[in-house]
This record gives structure tokens, C-alpha cells and sequence, in this order.
């Protein structure tokens, strides 16, 4: 089974304006984000770009003396936008992370992935799994480019009492979870591209129902 399957997606084509806005180096018409207090909404860089950003942060362990980390985005036509991990300075991971997988290519050095995710993020509303886990290791740049931060699991418990499902308000939902009680395929990856792309269903199905 592919991921055509386990998600829905059709062929789309990738969303080429965000990607290039995180890829390309210069581009003389390209317009930085006005800066705003975070959270506040602002103009659009490309009419065309996607509203939303599903992303998820994965922790891969300790590698060296620094923090490896996953980080995955997909837009609103169900692309991964970009998967990339990334070396973060943790000193107190290194007394109980576990030492990272080998990774089939170098990770990005923070200061780096912080310029490309700041032009990836520009103007977009992100959405993670728990946002102030998750947003909590965006890096600034993000943050600060990005019009706002959602959290799925918030709104689904809300959509989960409006349209009458028995979930249990004590016990934390994961997002397997919500995605069983949405009838959505269950994820049997960690891997962060794929949580993403569960994120943009969960999110898709929540318009749905209302």
C-alpha cells in the first residue's frame, strides 16, 4: 500500500511557490513577511501558496554532543514540502536521549535550517499535534515568519463533543486516537512526514464534519 492510499492524495502537483521560497537563495521579487506580533494574521507572499502548514518536530536521539531532530511539513494539497533533520544544541538530552540512527545524509546545522524554515513558514498558519509541544521547537525564524500556530488536538476534541463521539476527557488522546475515531487510517511509522500528512487528513476530516 502506498501513501495514495493510506491518505487519499491525488497526483497534485507540488505547491512550486513555498518550495521555492524556502529553496532559492535570492529572487529579486521576493517580499519578506511585514513583522507582526506572532499570531497575527498577514498578507499572503503568493495568493497561490496553501493556507496551511501541518508539520510535526521528531526527536532521532543524541549524535555527538547535539540533539537530532526531524522536521517535516506538508501544505493543504497533501505534499511533504520538506522533511530535513536538523542538529540542535541540547545539553540535556545528552543525559537520557539515546544516540541517533544512522542517517543516510549529514543534518543541517540550526542556524541554517532557521533561514530556510522562515521563508517556508512566511505567511502560512501552521498546524501540529499538540501545539505548544510541537511549536515550542519551531525554530524563531518560524515562529516569527509564520501568521499563527493551530493545534489539532485542541480542535478535535471540540469537533469530537459537537458532533456527539464518546471520548474520554481525563485520559490524553494521541493522534492514533483521533485518527481511529475518525475513521482514518492508524499511522505505523514514527517517521515525521508521514505524522504530517496524518495531521492534514485529521485536519481535512474535522472541515468536513464541521
Amino acid at each position: 500500500m502506498n501513501l495514495v492510499e493510506i491518505f487519499g492524495r491525488h497526483h497534485a502537483k507540488p505547491c512550486k511557490s513555498r518550495m521555492g521560497l524556502a529553496l532559492r537563495s535570492a529572487d529579486p521579487h521576493y517580499r519578506p513577511p511585514e513583522k507582526a506580533t506572532f499570531g497575527q494574521r498577514r498578507r499572503r507572499i503568493d495568493a497561490s501558496t496553501s493556507d496551511h502548514l501541518y508539520f510535526v518536530v521528531r526527536s532521532l536521539g543524541v549524535q555527538g554532543r547535539d540533539h537530532v531532530l526531524q522536521y517535516a511539513f506538508a501544505d493543504d494539497r497533501g505534499n511533504v514540502v520538506m522533511s530535513a533533520f536538523v542538529r540542535s544544541q541540547a545539553p540535556a538530552a545528552i543525559m537520557f536521549g539515546t544516540r541517533a540512527e544512522d542517517l543516510a545524509m549529514e543534518p543541517l546545522d540550526a542556524e541554517a535550517f532557521d533561514h530556510i524554515a522562515a521563508r517556508l513558514c512566511g505567511g502560512a498558519t501552521l498546524v501540529a499535534y499538540q501545539r505548544v509541544l510541537q511549536g515550542g521547537l519551531l525554530p524563531y525564524g518560524a515562529v516569527r515568519s509564520a501568521a499563527g500556530v493551530e493545534c489539532a488536538w485542541r480542535r478535535f476534541q471540540q469537533t469530537a463533543r459537537r458532533i456527539g463521539l464518546e471520548v474520554s476527557a481525563r485520559e490524553p488522546l494521541t493522534l492514533n486516537d483521533c485518527l481511529t475515531h475518525a475513521g482514518l487510517p492508524a499511522l505505523e511509522s514514527e517517521d515525521a512526514a508521514l505524522r504530517a500528512l496524518a495531521i492534514r487528513s485529521l485536519w481535512r476530516w474535522m472541515d468536513e464534519v464541521g
